[in-house]
């Protein structure tokens, strides 16, 4: 089995310029419509994990009040050898960002941060 995360973001094209940056991704052309556009973009990321991202609106958007009470968090870990990788991802997605644990050092690891980007996608980065 494996996973695919499909988040719905406001601010769609430039959140996908902003993730494909942050994570050096590609797209996967499978999910292109016949007349060149996409319905929602497939992302591979540098450590091959995809990452779906869709536009939060028309029919995909939750209109109304919704359960606030639950939060996602995206963890990506990272191998020792990519603390570059982390690093610049890091530095990309914290413009803009609610930083809720800056990027350092935990009990459990050297390298690690959680925070709220931009988009209001939240993240945590770790080795």
């Amino acid at each position: 089995m494996n996973l695919l995360v499909c988040t719905y973001v406001e601010g769609f094209d430039q959140a996908l310029e902003f993730y494909k940056s942050a994570f050096e991704a590609h797209l996967d052309d499978k999910w292109k419509n016949a007349d060149g556009t996409y319905g929602f973009y497939e992302l591979i990321l540098n450590n091959g994990v995809r990452f779906a991202l869709g536009a939060r609106e028309g029919k995909w958007a939750i209109e109304g009040e919704t359960n606030s009470g639950n939060t996602m968090q995206i963890c990506l870990l990272y191998k020792e050898g990519d603390i570059a990788k982390l690093e610049k991802a890091y530095n990309i997605l914290r413009v803009g960002a609610q930083i809720l644990y800056p990027l350092g050092r935990a009990e459990h690891t050297d390298h690690t941060c959680d925070l709220v980007d931009k988009f209001g996608l939240r993240w945590c980065l770790m080795v």
